[in-house]
C-alpha cells in the first residue's frame, strides 16, 4: 500500500533533517581542535538517503554542501551498499572527485541497522595540514603532488573501530597529527550524533513514511525551482571575467559562462574558459557543479530556499575536460578562485532579465592570509589561516551589506582578533571598514574591510588576494567597488610596497602589512542617489566629503 503523507508531516520531517545538521554543526564547533573549524566554521554537513539524494543540510558553507554528493557517490561505487555496515566511516579528498582542494576532507558515515543501509551523513572539513610542500596554504604549487596527501574513497573506521594503518598513514604525513586527529574525531562525533537522530526519526515515523515524505519534499522543491526558471525569458545569456593570475604566471585567467534558459530548464556551460593552468586556480568538476547550484539558489526569490535533491533537477552543468573548471591530473587545485567568479558571472549574465533578483559584484575571493613560523616564547611552531570579509553588491532592494564573507562561504566566520593574537606572535593594529570602498550608485555597494597586522617575531606571511584587475562590478550604471590589495611596510623603511599573492614573505619584528579587501559593486545611476542618503554616507563614515 502506497503512503501519502499529509503536508504537516512532510514539513516536520523536512525541518527535522536540517535541525539534525544544525546540531551536528554545534558538535563540531565545540569539539574541534583547529580555529579554522571552531571559530570560522570551515565545514559543510549534509544528510543523504541510501540513493545519495540530499535530504537536508547545515547551511554553513554552501560550496561544500553543494558538492558532497560527488564524494559519497564515488564511495558507494567503490564499496557498494553490501560492503557497508553500522559504524563504518569513509574519507575522500581527491580534488578530481570532490572538487575541493586536498585540505578539504569529506568524512562519510553510514546510517544502518542490522538489516540494511538507511542513509549517509557527509561532513567536509578543512584539515590544518595534510603534508603540503610548504606549511599552510601554498600559493605557488605547480602540481597536485605538492598540495599534500591525496586519496580516493577510503575506509577509516570499520564497525566503530579505527583502521589503524590508514590513521597512521595520515598522521605521519601531517605536521600537526594531534590537531588532525582532534578535528577528525570532531567530525566523527558529529556523524554519530546525526546517525542517532536519524535512527530516532525512523523509529518515530517508520522508514516507509520517511521515504514517502522525501519523495513529496523533492517533488515540491523541484516544482518551485522549475517555476522560477520558467519565469526567466527563454534565451542564451553570457558573461566573461578574469582572475588576476594563477600564482605561477602573470597571465590573466579567463572565465566565460553561457546560461541557456529553455522553458523550465537551465543549462550552464563554461566552454571558452581557460585551459587548466600551471598555477593552482584549477578546480574539479564537482566544485563547478556546486558553484552553479549556489548561483541558482542565490537567484531564487525566497530568502531561504529549500535545498534538497529536488532543488537542482532542472539544471545541467557543462565544463570542458582539462579546463580550469574540470581539471585533470596532475593540475594543482589548491586555490580554486574561479568558482567564486563563476557564481558572480552567472548572476551578471542574467541581470538584464532578472533586475529585481540580482546583486552587483559580490565578494568574489576568499582573501586568504596565513602566518607561519615559530613562537620564540613557547618554541612551538604556528600556522594561522583566515579568510577576510568584503563588501556585498548593492541591489534593487538597497545598499549592499558591509564586511560579508565571500559568496561561496555562507556561515563562514572571521577569525576573532583575540584568538589570532593568542595563538600567534602578532598584534592587530586596525580592523575597520574602508571609506569610499563601496561602488557608487543609486544604491551603494557594501564597504570592504581594512586589517593591519604587526609581526612581533620572525614569520612568513602567505597571501592570496584576487580580483584586483577585475573588481566587484557595478550594474545598471553603478560603479565598481574598490579593488583589494595588501601593502607591506618594513620596520626600517617608511615606504610600503603592494603584493597580493606571495608564498611566505619573510617578516621581521616590527614589520607591518595592511590588508584591504574588495568593496561591493554599486547598483543604478549614481545621480539617482538621494541627497539624504549621501548626507548619511558622510555622517556614517562610509564616504568622504571629497568623494
Amino acid at each position: 500500500m502506497s503512503i501519502n503523507p499529509d503536508p504537516i508531516t512532510s514539513e516536520v520531517v523536512r525541518n527535522a533533517y536540517n535541525a539534525i545538521a544544525d546540531d551536528m554543526s554545534a558538535m563540531i564547533a565545540r569539539s574541534a581542535y583547529s580555529p579554522i573549524l571552531y571559530e570560522a566554521h570551515d565545514y559543510g554537513i549534509a544528510l543523504f538517503d541510501r540513493q545519495a539524494r540530499l535530504l537536508g543540510q547545515y547551511a554553513g558553507l554552501p560550496l561544500f554542501t553543494g558538492g558532497l554528493d560527488a564524494g559519497l557517490r564515488a564511495t558507494i561505487e567503490r564499496y557498494g551498499l553490501d560492503g557497508m555496515r553500522p559504524g563504518d566511516v569513509f574519507t575522500v579528498n581527491d580534488s578530481y572527485i570532490t572538487g575541493g582542494h586536498l585540505n578539504d576532507v569529506d568524512t562519510i558515515g553510514v546510517i544502518a541497522d542490522e538489516e540494511e543501509v538507511l542513509g549517509f551523513i557527509a561532513v567536509r572539513a578543512h584539515w590544518a595540514d595534510i603534508g603540503t610542500a610548504e606549511p599552510g596554504f601554498p600559493v605557488n604549487s605547480r602540481n597536485i603532488f605538492q598540495e599534500g596527501v591525496r586519496w580516493g574513497p577510503t575506509r577509516i573506521m570499520e564497525g566503530g573501530e579505527w583502521v589503524r594503518d590508514v590513521i597512521d598513514l595520515l598522521c605521519l604525513n601531517s605536521r600537526v597529527p594531534k590537531t588532525l586527529m582532534g578535528d577528525l574525531k570532531a567530525q566523527i562525533a558529529a556523524i554519530r550524533l546525526g546517525a542517532e537522530r536519524m535512527k530516532w526519526l525512523k523509529g518515530r515515523f517508520g522508514q516507509d513514511m520517511l521515504e514517502a515524505c522525501a519523495t513529496q519534499i523533492f517533488s515540491a522543491t523541484e516544482a518551485k525551482f522549475r517555476g522560477f526558471i520558467r519565469s526567466i525569458p527563454d534565451g542564451i545569456y553570457t558573461a566573461e571575467g578574469t582572475s588576476d593570475n594563477d600564482g605561477v604566471t602573470d597571465e590573466p585567467v579567463v572565465s566565460k559562462v553561457t546560461v541557456t534558459i529553455a522553458g523550465d530548464h537551465m543549462t550552464v556551460d563554461t566552454h571558452g574558459s581557460a585551459a587548466q593552468r600551471p598555477g593552482n586556480l584549477n578546480t574539479g568538476y564537482a566544485n563547478t557543479v556546486s558553484a552553479v547550484r549556489l548561483a541558482l539558489a542565490l537567484l531564487m526569490p525566497e530568502r531561504e530556499p529549500d535545498i534538497n535533491d529536488g532543488s537542482f533537477r532542472a539544471m545541467d552543468v557543462i565544463a570542458e575536460s582539462g579546463s580550469i573548471y574540470a581539471a585533470e591530473a596532475p593540475a594543482p587545485c589548491m586555490r580554486p578562485h574561479p568558482v567564486m567568479l563563476l557564481i558572480d558571472l552567472i548572476i551578471k549574465a542574467l541581470s538584464d532579465v532578472l533586475p529585481e533578483h540580482v546583486a552587483a559584484g559580490l565578494p568574489g575571493d576568499s582573501w586568504n592570509i596565513f602566518l607561519i613560523g615559530k613562537d620564540p616564547k613557547t618554541g612551538q611552531g604556528f600556522t594561522s589561516g583566515e579568510a577576510l570579509d568584503g563588501g556585498w553588491g548593492a541591489s534593487a532592494r538597497g545598499d549592499g551589506p558591509s564586511a560579508i564573507i565571500h559568496s561561496a562561504a555562507g556561515d563562514f566566520r572571521n577569525m576573532p582578533v583575540e584568538t589570532l593574537e593568542y595563538r600567534t606572535p602578532v598584534i592587530i593594529r586596525r580592523l575597520e571598514l574602508g571609506k569610499d570602498s563601496g561602488g557608487d550608485g543609486e544604491y551603494r555597494g557594501g564597504q570592504n574591510v581594512v586589517k593591519e597586522y604587526e609581526a612581533l617575531a620572525d614569520m612568513g606571511v602567505t597571501l592570496h588576494f584576487d580580483r584586483s584587475t577585475t573588481p566587484e562590478w557595478g550594474l545598471f550604471g553603478g560603479q565598481d567597488g574598490a579593488a583589494p590589495k595588501v601593502t607591506v611596510y618594513n620596520a626600517d623603511k617608511p615606504e610600503g610596497f603592494v603584493i597580493n599573492k606571495v608564498e611566505q614573505l619573510q617578516l621581521r619584528p616590527g614589520d607591518r602589512f595592511v590588508a584591504e579587501t574588495g568593496g561591493g559593486g554599486g547598483y543604478g545611476d549614481p545621480a539617482k542617489r538621494t541627497a539624504e542618503a549621501r548626507a548619511a554616507d558622510i555622517a556614517d563614515g562610509i564616504s568622504s566629503v571629497a568623494a
